[in-house]
């Protein structure tokens, strides 16, 4: 009896944590129209030492598809320290505006041995067709703790698709051509966008409430390591500048 009682415990301990551990789990994203939205926009600017940006590589590697020198994309700033590539992310957010169709599969090109865009934004779940338009092979590495990493090659005029699954930053890189670097950015939901070449963002389309605002550069790491919650009215605009060190 006493041997039953015992097993009969550990199942309801082992049933309890099962449902613990799912209720732990957010609820999947839901797409729906998104009437009145409001906007978040602004800019990212550099705050480090300007000799540390923009490094030019003159690795002598396939100078034919490469160039002679080239000026990397891990740390591009403007002359007045607009800060390109910093990625601004709403992180936890049930629904909203629905998945295009460019964020379910998206096409990355390797170009003058580049990375064509640096950073690229795709759904969980989504897929990235890996091009190559230059007359040289590229081996693609992708390091990734929540998606499967690999290591492979992608000769000229050819191209590869990968799934990711899961979401988190992907740092990419070539081992052909080291100077190579590039994010692939797998989101939980549609809410992510990318500072330009002037360092400026737009997000639009977010739901009335409240939410915690990220921004997060591949070298420099996040702005603000917990965030900023904003509070969204519906159809109003509101500005929230980044400073990156």
């Amino acid at each position: 009896m006493r041997k039953h009682l015992k097993i009969t415990a550990t199942l309801v301990a082992a049933t309890l944590v099962t449902a613990l551990v799912a209720s732990a789990d957010p609820p999947p994203y839901t797409g729906k129209k998104v009437e009145n939205g409001a906007k978040l926009k602004g800019k990212a600017t550099y705050a480090g030492d300007m000799a540390k940006a923009n490094e030019v590589d003159k690795t002598e590697k396939d100078p034919e598809s490469c160039g002679k020198e080239r000026t990397k994309d891990d740390l591009r700033v403007a002359a007045d320290k607009s800060l390109a590539n910093v990625v601004v992310y709403i992180k936890k957010i049930d629904s909203g505006k629905d998945w295009t169709d460019a964020q379910k599969k998206v096409v990355l090109d390797q170009k003058s041995c580049a990375y064509r865009e640096h950073v690229v934004l795709v759904a969980e779940g989504g897929e990235v067709v890996f091009k190559n338009s230059d007359g040289v092979l590229h081996n693609i590495k992708a390091t990734a703790s929540q998606n499967e990493p690999f290591n492979e090659g992608v000769g000229p005029g050819k191209e590869m698709t990968k799934k990711f699954e899961k979401a988190e930053f992907v740092k990419l890189g070539c081992s052909v051509h080291p100077w190579m670097s590039g994010v692939i950015v797998v989101m939980k939901n549609p809410y992510y966008v990318v500072t330009n070449e002037k360092g400026e963002y737009e997000m639009t389309d977010i739901p009335a409430g409240k939410y915690t605002i990220f921004a997060e550069h591949e070298t420099l790491g996040k702005a603000e390591a917990k965030g900023t919650e904003i509070d969204f009215k519906a159809g109003e605009t509101q500005t929230k500048n980044y400073e990156l060190k």
